[in-house]
């Protein structure tokens, strides 16, 4: 062996344990300051519940402060972009829903970030499942009925939502779509202003989270017609999901979930990953998530990519279709 063979080999062997060395090192000492927690979205939603619950279990496990940071603004991009751009060193982390991810690069010709490029997936969070409700003027108790009297009086009823592109937007454009009816879309700026009008008759018609919509059906001042999850939901057993009242691709739900910088090393990525689990699973946490009508999540890094991606496909068909065009 020549000499300048063997010098190459113990050069790349020093190079290869130095390297295994740096990530053990990464891995053992992260975190080591406050972790930001950023919320894409004003306070007071779902984020907010779902990152106060991660951030005060990862501050008692690892000994660091989690702070959450509420970045709203431009449908959630800035808060995005914001993460996108910071330190790749796990840090900083966006807890977002999936729309920033999945339906945004539809609706949008320029996003300040790339959701391929710019982004590790950590872990799905919680899923937030939609219910379709209606005023108790409107003259239907189940989804068949309302289709039924939206196709005898068109462009009569109005549905609300968060905003163009908004989970409950999409769900009611997924929902015409393959009914072939056609609803007044009124959008709003959040979705804290359409329950208080939906409850006035304002709007006839909502797709809403099931957490702030659900004491309202249970006092009989909304009306609960179908949920829009695959299947149906144990705090409300008796309302059917819009599949099985006869449109089995009617299935939408707000995924939440943590994202790094795409350069983040993958032993941070997999702690976080690791230890986000296993707070999502323990018994006090799922307590919780039940106690709000949330779904857990979990699972892989490459789960969420997954998911993700088929997601994307999903509403960019849906958008299309709709005639939304982007901004």
């Amino acid at each position: 062996m020549s000499g300048l063979l063997l010098h190459r080999w113990v050069a790349a062997g020093l190079a290869a344990l130095l390297l295994g060395s740096t990530a053990h090192a990464q891995q053992n000492t992260y975190p080591d300051k406050p972790i930001r927690l950023v919320v894409p979205y004003a306070p007071g939603g779902v984020g907010d519940f779902l990152g106060r619950t991660i951030g005060s279990k990862l501050t008692l496990a690892w000994g660091q402060q989690v702070l959450l940071e509420n970045r709203p603004g431009a449908a959630g991009n800035i808060g995005t972009a914001l993460v996108a751009r910071a330190p790749a060193d796990g840090h900083t982390l966006l807890l977002t829903a999936d729309i920033q991810m999945t339906v945004n690069p539809h609706l949008f010709r320029q996003l300040p970030y790339n959701p391929d490029s710019d982004f590790a997936p950590v872990v799905m969070v919680a899923f937030v499942e939609l219910i379709l409700t209606a005023h108790p003027s409107v003259p239907a108790a189940d989804v068949r009925q309302l289709i039924a009297y939206a196709k005898a009086n068109p462009g009569k009823l109005n549905y609300g939502s968060a905003g163009i592109g908004s989970p409950h937007h999409l769900s009611m454009e997924l929902l015409q779509h393959a009914a072939g009816i056609k609803l007044v879309h009124v959008p709003y700026k959040g979705s804290g202003q359409i329950i208080p009008d939906l409850i006035a008759g304002q709007v006839q018609v909502a797709s809403m989270g099931l957490p702030p919509t659900l004491p309202h059906v249970r006092g009989g001042k909304l009306r609960a017609l179908g949920i829009f999850s695959a299947s149906r939901l144990a705090s409300v057993p008796d309302v059917p999901t819009v599949a099985e009242s006869g449109f089995p691709e009617v299935v939408a739900e707000s995924m939440w979930s943590v994202y790094a910088p795409a350069a983040t090393p993958p032993e941070i990525v997999n702690k976080l990953n690791a230890e986000i689990d296993r707070i999502l699973h323990a018994a006090d946490v799922a307590a919780s998530l039940r106690s709000q009508d949330i779904r857990q999540g979990g699972g892989s890094p490459g789960r969420l990519a997954g998911w993700i991606h088929a997601e994307r496909l999903k509403w960019g068909r849906v958008i299309a279709a709709a005639g939304i065009k982007p901004e």
